[in-house]
């Protein structure tokens, strides 16, 4: 009785309905992501990094074959980070053979090193990504060079 008392002031003082859905804030998060489709078919892999990196707000990309040398990369370092990258995850491997993935929290921003299939990505943001999202943008990776698989 005191229970349905309080919620019949708080309904009334709060104007809170329980009864039906908020459609208003549905509508504003459906209508906020309706303008975030990314068209991510290109012809060029550095394109399409490049796209991936909006999509999946991160502030680089890059991707190595296991030897070190650069794929794709989104900045100019990809040279110096593909070295580091492979480098450091061939290291963390050797010494815990079933690693998956390598994250570094620097002052700033992650840096996440993870194999998929035959390639090393790496990728630098703000915030940690999770294992299902760094297999997604790898797999969108990998599946424009299982289709241009004649350039690769």
């Amino acid at each position: 009785m005191v229970m349905g008392f309080f919620k019949r002031i708080s309904t009334k003082l709060l104007g809170m309905d329980e009864t039906q859905p908020a459609f208003d804030q549905v509508n504003a998060i459906a209508d906020m992501f309706s303008h975030l489709n990314f068209d991510i078919e290109t012809d060029d892999l550095k394109e399409l990094v490049k796209l991936l990196k909006k999509k999946h707000l991160v502030d680089s990309i890059v991707v190595t074959k296991r030897n070190g040398s650069v794929i794709a990369s989104t900045n100019g370092e990809g040279m110096k980070e593909a070295i580091t990258g492979t480098a450091l995850f061939n290291y963390i491997s050797s010494e815990i053979p079933k690693s998956q993935s390598v994250l570094i929290k620097s002052k700033d921003d992650w840096y996440m090193i993870f194999p998929f299939k035959e390639r090393i990505y790496i990728v630098r943001a703000g915030s940690n990504l999770t294992t299902i999202e760094l297999k997604a943008l790898a797999r969108e990776v990998e599946d424009f060079i299982e289709r241009k698989k004649e350039i690769f």
